[in-house]
């Protein structure tokens, strides 16, 4: 027994090793077929071909790709979303807001990482909530797309936001975020000189822009900086966590030199005046006689700047946009008039100046001028005046409004040869006309002082300058036009005795309670007019006679003595006219100059400009109240 082999648990196995005679038939044995070298060759270069190419193509994802996709990473965690400031408050001279912000949300879609295809369909169900066209909305994000965040709309309802929350809380990329809005004095008096904020534009895509008025002038001053929240999401969008990058900067606040009192006033006495005789318009400017300043500028018919602002409501906005009357068209500084007879101050000065004739020198009238027809004697020009005002001098010549005179010193006629167009032509630029007033507002129209060299290219077919197109000069009509806020700036050259100011319509700009330099538009000196001071005397003194016993008594009994002079201008042969005054007072040291339009009006109608006027004037007066409202 002790000599027994003990087996191994290999040797069970009959085939664990090839033994003498073993049966191959029987599989006993280890059957052995050696692997060929080549197989292992191949085997090896295909590992090593596919480790080449995934070496080589780690290598360009993090080499030349790498910064591309870490950002895209980034992106994918991180969302920058814009924090909008508060737009500067605009105030009155007094303190009393005219444009100011008040909570509201903005909708706005994030296109970073959405689907068109997924998310243009959503944005008709938004815009049926939004009450707006579904194709022109989704036209706007398409076509800001690339932004990564377009906002379309903003709205001051909470029950809107709301319902836009439960409907898209699925989608994250519509999204209501609140807002700062807008807000305006909800009077028409307001809508043209304050202006508006309006839809985004391809330079500015998060937040309101201002389009008209003080809101365009000074909109990058009203603006402030935008800032940068950063908000941490998960794959589907959740808020893991937010902070600020960087903090918004709210814009600036103005405080204007605009009565909002008066400004109501002046705008409801040429509307009653409209209503009532028939004007398609009107506008007005009043003037601080001693800086510049503009108190009023009214434009009738107006608009209430929240509707404009808001796009809302869509009917009110199209009848705006539909009014044959033009509400939406600034007439204070864009409208151009001819300035008919209230030009006649100027011309006299003029021909003083260039000793034309003396002031005392009697004209007799007759009502009209005939000049001798060289070619047919039978047939003479006669350019009649509006009323036979017998024999007059300069001064009465202004109070009366004689055509006749002033055909004389403009024209010539008789043995006064008159200033002819060149001297008109410079004489009305150097009050100012013909040019704009640099007023800090957009697009203020130029105006149009024609000469010779206008008229030959204007009209090649006849460029002769006749001496018909001189004496319509010197009346205010023909070519000759102008706007209010040129004729208020010339009025104040007259109050100020020969000096020419830039209107102004912001008194300062303050920033967190500190007053800042208003770099932007820096004050001006007055710019004295060429002229002997003697010249402009007798003008005032005619335009103090006007009032007194002349066509401007209407304002006559205001307590403090005015000089004025009144104008009407013919439209065309229906006898439509423009009616205008231009004044200042107290005249002999005046504090306010006042311009009043009154455009479109029916033939014969008697009532006009100046009865707005003195509507103005009284109000302010009996209470004094040119230092404080005024």
């Amino acid at each position: 027994m002790n000599n027994q082999k003990k087996l191994s648990l290999e040797e069970t196995l009959v085939d664990a090793e090839n033994l003498p005679g073993f049966d191959t038939t029987r599989f006993e044995g280890v059957l052995e077929h050696p692997i060929g070298t080549h197989v292992f060759l191949a085997i090896g270069g295909f590992f090593l071909a596919a480790g080449c190419l995934l070496a080589v193509r780690a290598g360009y994802l993090m080499l030349a790709r790498g910064k591309m996709y870490a950002a895209r990473a980034e992106d994918n965690r991180l969302v920058h979303q814009t924090i909008l400031p508060e737009r500067g408050v605009i105030f009155d001279r007094t303190g009393i807001p005219l444009a100011y912000n008040v909570p509201g949300f903005r909708i706005a879609i994030d296109t970073r990482g959405a689907q068109k295809s997924a998310l243009l369909p959503r944005l008709e169900e938004l815009a049926h909530v939004l009450n707006r066209d579904a194709a022109e909305l989704a036209a706007t994000v398409e076509r800001y797309w690339e932004y990564g965040e377009v906002a379309v709309d903003n709205i001051y309802e909470w029950n809107i936001a709301n319902d836009i929350i439960t409907r898209f809380k699925d989608e994250d990329a519509i999204r209501v975020i609140p807002a700062p809005l807008r807000a305006y004095a909800a009077h028409p008096a307001f809508g043209h000189v304050i202006g508006y904020v309006g839809a985004v534009t391809d330079e500015n895509m998060l937040g309101e822009v201002g389009k008209t008025g003080i809101e365009g002038m000074y909109d990058a001053i009203l603006r402030g900086n935008p800032g940068v929240k950063i908000v941490e999401t998960n794959s589907r969008g959740a808020i893991l966590s937010e902070g600020v990058y960087q903090r918004e900067n709210k814009g600036k606040n103005l405080m204007v030199s605009i009565s909002a009192d008066l400004q109501k006033v002046v705008y409801e006495a040429i509307q009653k005046t409209a209503e009532e005789r028939g004007f398609s318009g009107g506008s007005a400017a009043a003037l601080d006689v001693k800086t510049g300043e503009v108190l009023a500028l009214a434009s009738y018919p107006g608009f209430d700047a929240n509707v404009m602002s808001n796009g809302a409501p869509r009917e009110e906005v199209s009848r705006l946009l539909s009014d044959k009357n033009n509400p939406l068209f600034f007439r204070a500084v864009k409208g151009l008039y001819p300035p008919a007879s209230t030009v006649k101050p100027f011309l006299a000065a003029a021909a003083i100046d260039e000793r034309v004739i003396d002031p005392k020198k009697i004209i007799y009238t007759e009502g009209r001028i005939v000049v001798p027809n060289p070619f047919d004697p039978d047939r003479p020009a006669i350019f009649k005046d509006w009323k036979n005002h017998g024999p007059v001098d300069m001064m009465r010549a202004i109070a009366v409004s004689s055509d006749a005179y002033f055909y004389t010193i403009g024209g010539g006629h008789g043995d006064i040869d008159g200033l002819g167009v060149d001297r008109m032509h410079d004489y009305f630029l150097r009050f100012g006309l013909g040019q704009r007033t640099g007023i800090d507002l957009l697009s203020e129209e130029e105006g149009l002082v024609p000469n010779k060299a206008w008229k030959a290219e204007k009209y090649p077919n006849d460029p002769m300058w006749r001496v018909g197109d001189s004496y319509n000069m010197s009346i205010g009509q023909g070519w000759l036009l102008a706007t209010p806020i040129q004729m208020a700036r010339a009025a104040l050259a007259l109050a100020r005795k020969g000096e020419l100011l830039r209107p102004r319509l912001v008194q300062t700009i303050t920033h967190n309670g500190d007053t800042v330099q208003n770099d932007f538009f820096p004050a001006e000196p007055p710019v004295p007019v060429s002229i002997n001071k003697t010249s402009l005397e007798v003008a005032r003194q005619g335009m103090r006679l006007a009032v007194t016993e002349g066509t401007a008594m209407g304002v006559v009994d205001i307590r403090l003595p005015v000089a004025a002079k009144t104008g009407t201008a013919e439209i065309d042969a229906s006898g439509r006219t423009h009616s205008w005054f231009i004044g200042f007072l107290p005249w002999e040291d005046p504090r306010l100059a006042l311009v009043v339009n009154m455009e479109n009006g029916p033939a014969g109608n008697l009532v006009g400009a100046t009865a707005v006027a003195h509507e103005i004037l009284q109000w302010c007066f009996p209470q004094n109240l040119l230092t404080n409202n005024c």
